[in-house]
């Protein structure tokens, strides 16, 4: 049934564009009325799915899955995948995946990915064809990490996570033909607060901060809801009430969401001062937009180099939506230039 879903779905947005724009009503802003035509027809498709934040988190965690595997690409071939377990002092193990295009080159840059679904749902399945072309074309290994979801484990379990595995590559990188002198890191939504967490964690413990983050729609300020909340809480797949459920799960004791790892955008220009280079991408239809727009803001305050782009005519969650949506992959692809200018001009 899924396969038939997706194959509906290629032949719909492959219509000329025009079609497509008679299909949908154009669900922009009056006065700009910017929003891509493919992504206005995955809007009105989206109104007609079963609202996740009214599911069990294991019954919404597949219906993510499912939908992802429809708007992305087919599998992108890489030269070598592999899984590992990260031990933790609490005897569990901490599932990792790790991409690597170029298995026959030593001392290669390293991207830790944290995927996004709002601490609820997602794996690394749900970005994994994400991982591989990010791999390929940045020329780099990718780290993927599988942690911990809410509401199961709430709080800090996800940051606790991702510390653990950041550690971890740090001491063990050259193993997988990486430098431990050029570790970035990366994430999509939730993942791009568990990464900017990570980056604000290492500066405060004084161990070294990775050379590079990449933020992507981030999610960076859980305790209110901004202006563009307002604009682009309803009908533009990401809603208001979703992200208060995942807020809810994640973060169920209010007073956690005024720490600064948890709303990043609260932090001042000293704690900001000194974190990496940084690439933030918005999109211009998201209720996310303004924390991004806001957060780039701050870190060129406290001095921090700051590529940001606003993709006007997209909506939250496009790199996962590349299969379907042109300007979705002209995204990623800009995200993917980002990372190997900054790499080429670090000497590794």
């Amino acid at each position: 049934m899924l396969g038939i879903k997706k194959s509906v779905a290629q032949l719909v947005f492959s219509l000329p564009e025009h079609w497509i724009s008679t299909l949908v009503r154009k669900t922009g802003q009056p006065e700009t009325n910017q929003l891509d035509p493919h992504c206005a027809l995955a809007c009105n498709i989206a109104k007609f799915l079963p609202k996740m934040e009214q599911m069990s988190p294991e019954k919404a965690r597949r219906h993510y899955r499912d939908q992802m595997r429809i708007f992305d690409e087919p599998e992108f071939p890489i030269a070598h995948i592999e899984d590992k377990l990260i031990p933790t002092p609490s005897a569990s193990f901490i599932p990792i995946r790790v991409y690597n295009a170029n298995p026959q080159k030593r001392n290669l840059p390293t991207i830790l990915f944290f995927h996004g679904g709002g601490l609820t749902i997602g794996n690394l399945e749900t970005h994994d064809n994400f991982c591989r072309r990010m791999s390929h074309y940045t020329k780099s290994i990718v780290i993927a990490v599988d942690y911990r979801l809410a509401p199961e484990h709430p709080y800090p379990a996800a940051h606790d996570d991702v510390w653990l595995a950041y550690q971890y590559v740090r001491n063990t990188v050259y193993l997988f033909g990486g430098s431990p002198n050029a570790i970035a890191v990366c994430g999509d939504s939730a993942g791009a607060l568990l990464a900017t967490s990570l980056c604000l964690r290492a500066k405060k413990d004084k161990i070294p901060v990775p050379v590079f983050q990449a933020l992507l729609y981030p999610m960076l300020d859980t305790t209110k809801e901004s202006e563009t909340y307002e604009l682009f809480g309803e009908g533009y797949v990401l809603t208001r009430s979703l992200m208060r459920w995942f807020i809810q799960n994640y973060l169920p004791n209010p007073k956690d969401r005024l720490l600064h790892n948890n709303s990043p955008v609260l932090a001042d220009p000293k704690e900001l001062k000194g974190l990496p280079p940084t690439y933030i991408g918005v999109a211009g239809y998201d209720p996310l937009r303004e924390e991004g727009e806001t957060y780039a803001k701050h870190l060129q305050m406290a001095g921090v180099k700051v590529e940001e782009r606003l993709f006007p005519s997209l909506v939250h969650g496009y790199i996962q939506l590349t299969g379907l949506i042109p300007k979705a992959k002209e995204a990623e692809q800009d995200l993917f230039q980002s990372l190997v200018r900054f790499f080429s001009a670090r000497k590794i």
